[in-house]
């Protein structure tokens, strides 16, 4: 679960089931107006898009951002405004933002070889190009007088930030360097820049699959199984995450279970071993270059936690608290395990884990997960989960029909709020070849607001969710609603933001903060009062029972420690590989993510590398932690909510004005301060791990 945001103001970060129906973006007719182009509210024609338009464009907005920073340079010392200098420098910022989020989405959705190829190579020249501008002297010299003069001190405070931000870009990407250390700087982030590209192209090019005998795959319900076989009787599994969640809860055998867990846990190896190690070696190089230690210490710089030490006391501290109850938790699945091979000698395995919680879940708590799944039908949870989140923010939400699209089966919908349109996005949810193999949210079209024109945000959520079968629809675990309503957050965040500086829209709230305001509304898909407006049993339409509902609800902490220490566990390895590189310098980055394993108190996997498809290693290098951080004001947030009920459309409209509509136009703090009515405390996170 992450968002990706294609933004340049700061240089280090720029950012299978197989479907039948053909990509609607193959066609190579070149259209009149390039469309990734546009800025208008008309639909953007994405079948349309191909490499030839993608080249085109990339040539013709770098053209157009040489002439805005000439402008900008060229106005004499002492004449600098607002408009001429700072808005002049929003408006370049919003041409290559908006570009890069459109050709990042062909990167990671189209299944054109051709287009997608193109959007990866596009995206690493937009990205080269973006270092060069925090490293133009006479671009930070023109905001440097403009921040002089006597109608800096006049500002908004939103302008102030915006200004304040804008400098220490600057100072931090290169200017405090000189002309050949500059030079040297950006020789480095483009190294950077094309081992991220490839990176995350090997993930998603990444394919494989394993074959097995029927009595291989005991226990995995028939339903599931039917779509792998073969005509000579053999089953052939494709290595994608719900073919691998399947057969870790429910195959019998741990040895089916051990080798999907190793085929998934080795996606995109060996090639992104070196691709990983060469990134953390030139990453250290660039913080070096910029007077920093280490890159975590580079990259905390403009993130709420600061500076290093403080991540490491915050997940050190987590990790004391939640040791305890770890060992436990995997006691409770080990003695099922052993029932079922008392002649085993080793205990819970990684591979292990979903098979015997669902085993709990079943035992112990009487709750069936996969009756469970049944009222959580796909379409039925989509309208449910919009029906919330309108009630909740006082909002309206309108599926649009017969507009272009990238893939036949992406939906496409409108939000509107107070009777205004504020936006457009669309819905991606399957599996398919070469697509983004997680669950994200991305920007596609920018929010901007001229004297002439107001042009509307456009994202999208890129999912891998289970899709139906011929016989069966798509159905969702818990878990799936759970990361549902999370991405969705983020949609409605960005979505609600329209900042009158394009560039504080919501995916430019600190890195440590910006996961909060989709962690809080994960905790909805635990409230009964919510569940019952749409979670109804797909074969007969009943309502969830209240008693169902309250056997699932005992689950929400059962292995809370695992899952917790795992995520301490994650984001001590982002944070070791950044901040003690020295330390590590010429070790196996493999043995490092094995040696730090010990903490979750589970066997570490020989020969596996899971680091390879590790996402956020590169998308979130040194800011993994801030998914922990950020639940700590999640919780704080929520806790407003339990005190005046959790549907509440006056609180949720309170929320809306107070956090998700300011996007970064307000620093983090201060907008939490706003919103609880006092400084944010980490006692609901806290009590919802069930420590103290």
């Amino acid at each position: 679960m992450r968002y990706t945001y294609i933004t340049m103001q700061k240089i280090k970060k720029i950012v299978l089931l197989l479907c039948a129906v053909p990509c609607l973006a193959t066609a190579q007719n070149t259209p009149a107006v390039n469309v990734l182009l546009q800025h208008s509210n008309q639909p953007i024609a994405y079948d349309q898009v191909n490499a030839s338009l993608i080249k085109t464009a990339l040539a013709k907005t770098i053209a157009l951002s040489n002439s805005r920073i000439s402008a900008i340079t060229a106005i004499p010392p002492g004449k600098q405004t607002w408009a001429n200098t700072m808005e002049a420098f929003d408006n370049l910022q919003y041409e290559l933002g908006d570009l890069g989020g459109k050709i990042y989405l062909a990167s990671a959705t189209y299944t054109d070889d051709d287009t997608r190829n193109e959007a990866n190579t596009a995206a690493e020249q937009l990205q080269s190009y973006t270092t060069g501008l925090f490293l133009n002297e006479p671009l930070y010299k023109a905001v440097k007088r403009f921040a002089a003069l006597p109608a800096a001190a006049q500002l908004s405070s939103s302008q102030k930030l915006f200004l304040k931000e804008t400098l220490i870009g600057f100072e931090n990407n290169g200017m405090k360097l000189d002309a050949d250390g500059r030079k040297k700087l950006k020789a480095t982030n483009d190294k950077i820049i094309a081992l991220g590209v490839q990176f995350d192209k090997n993930i998603a090019e990444y394919k494989d699959s394993i074959t097995f005998d029927k009595s291989d795959l005991q226990g995995v319900p028939e339903k599931t199984v039917a779509p792998w076989a073969l005509p000579d009787g053999k089953y052939m599994i494709r290595i994608n995450g719900p073919n691998f969640n399947d057969i870790l809860k429910y195959a019998d055998k741990e040895d089916t279970r051990h080798a999907v867990y190793l085929k998934y846990m080795n996606r995109a190896y060996p090639k992104n071993i070196q691709v990983l190690d060469s990134l953390f070696y030139y990453r250290q190089q660039l913080a070096q270059q910029l007077g920093f230690k280490t890159y975590a210490e580079y990259a905390l710089v403009d993130k709420m936690a600061g500076k290093p030490q403080k991540v490491w006391d915050f997940l050190n501290d987590l990790r004391d608290k939640l040791s305890p109850h770890v060992g436990p938790e995997l006691a409770e699945l080990a003695e099922l395990k052993h029932q079922d091979h008392p002649e085993a000698q080793a205990g819970i395995q990684a591979w292990d884990i979903g098979y015997y919680r669902k085993k709990l879940f079943d035992t112990k708590y009487k709750l069936n997960t996969d009756e469970i799944k049944e009222y959580f039908e796909m379409n039925s949870t989509i309208q449910g989960m919009f029906t919330v989140y309108q009630k909740l923010f006082n909002l309206r939400i309108v599926e649009v029909k017969g507009v272009p699209l990238w893939y036949a089966k992406v939906k496409a919908y409108e939000l509107y709020m107070d009777g205004k349109k504020m936006g457009t996005f669309y819905l991606d949810l399957y599996p398919r070849p070469n697509k983004y193999t997680h669950f994200e949210t991305a920007n596609i079209s920018l929010y901007h607001k001229t004297a002439t024109q107001e042009i509307l945000p456009v994202g999208t959520l890129i999912c891998n969710f289970p899709e139906g079968t011929a016989t069966e629809p798509s159905l969702l675990n818990h878990g799936d609603v759970v990361t549902l309503f999370h991405e969705f957050g983020h949609l409605i965040h960005f979505l609600l933001c329209h900042p009158a500086i394009a560039s504080q829209n919501s995916f430019a709230t600190k890195g440590d903060f910006v996961e909060a305001p989709s962690q809080f509304l994960e905790n909805f898909c635990w409230q009964y009062d919510v569940l019952k407006l749409f979670a109804r049993n797909y074969k007969t339409g009943e309502m969830m029972p209240k008693a169902l509902f309250d056997k699932l609800k005992q689950t929400q902490t059962v292995g809370s420690s695992m899952a917790n220490i795992s995520q301490v566990y994650y984001a001590s390895l982002d944070f070791t590989y950044e901040d003690r590189y020295a330390a590590i310098k010429g070790r196996d980055i493999n043995d490092v993510s094995k040696e730090l394993s010990a903490m979750t108190k589970v066997p570490f996997a020989e020969g596996s590398h899971f680091i390879c498809s590790f996402g956020h290693l590169n998308s979130y290098g040194a800011n993994y932690y801030g998914y922990l951080w950020s639940k700590v004001f999640a919780q704080d947030i929520f806790s407003v909510f339990e005190k005046n009920g959790v549907m509440d459309t006056a609180t949720g409209i309170r929320y809306r004005k107070d956090i998700l509509e300011k996007g970064a136009t307000v620093p983090e703090a201060t907008m939490l301060r706003n919103f609880l009515g006092r400084e944010p405390n980490s006692a609901a996170f806290l009590r919802l791990l069930g420590i103290k």
